[in-house]
């Protein structure tokens, strides 16, 4: 899922991953959900339905730690000071480049995250230690029997004027 070239060493992501995490993924999983899950992953035990929701989890993961990295890649502190990194068979983008790249990965980001949202939702019976910090994530989707098939839904949505003040107070 991401867009970081196989040649940027790991040292350099897992910091981003380390951010992400906590401020984009934890909070829609809730703190006992999130346990469970490293658990089962340092324990090499994850049962078939944890492995579908890291899964759904991916894209998310990957696509907010590029949107966090993706300026930082670019640069290295040395004592020489804050130097740009370059290739001799690339082309750095400029400014204006790198940030509608940016916007485009935050949009992606955010997309990806709906996407395990719903995931949830649906499958709520399925994870009973699913506990969102923001309790109203649900709201605008319906829940089904537990199964990763949806049902069509037209691509627009359109609030009754009387809910759209609903979750506010809850989150």
């Amino acid at each position: 899922y991401s867009n970081i070239s196989r040649n940027v060493g790991v040292d350099k992501i897992l910091p981003y991953v380390a951010l992400s995490e906590p401020f984009y993924i934890i909070p829609i999983l809730g703190q006992p959900l999130t346990d469970e899950l490293k658990e089962q992953i340092s324990s090499s035990n994850i049962t078939e339905e944890n492995k579908g929701l890291i899964i759904k989890i991916a894209p998310a993961l990957s696509l907010w730690t590029d949107y966090l990295a993706i300026r930082s890649l670019s640069y290295s502190i040395t004592q020489k000071g804050i130097v740009k990194e370059h290739s001799e068979n690339s082309e750095a983008l400029d400014e204006k480049e790198v940030a509608e790249y940016k916007l485009d990965l935050k949009e992606k980001a955010e997309m990806a995250t709906d996407l395990l949202i719903q995931y949830l939702c649906r499958c709520r019976e399925t994870y009973p230690l699913w506990r969102p910090e923001k309790e109203c994530l649900c709201e605008k989707y319906e829940p089904t029997e537990g199964n990763n098939e949806t049902p069509f839904k037209p691509l627009m949505y359109f609030p009754i004027k009387g809910n759209l003040n609903k979750c506010k107070n809850k989150c």
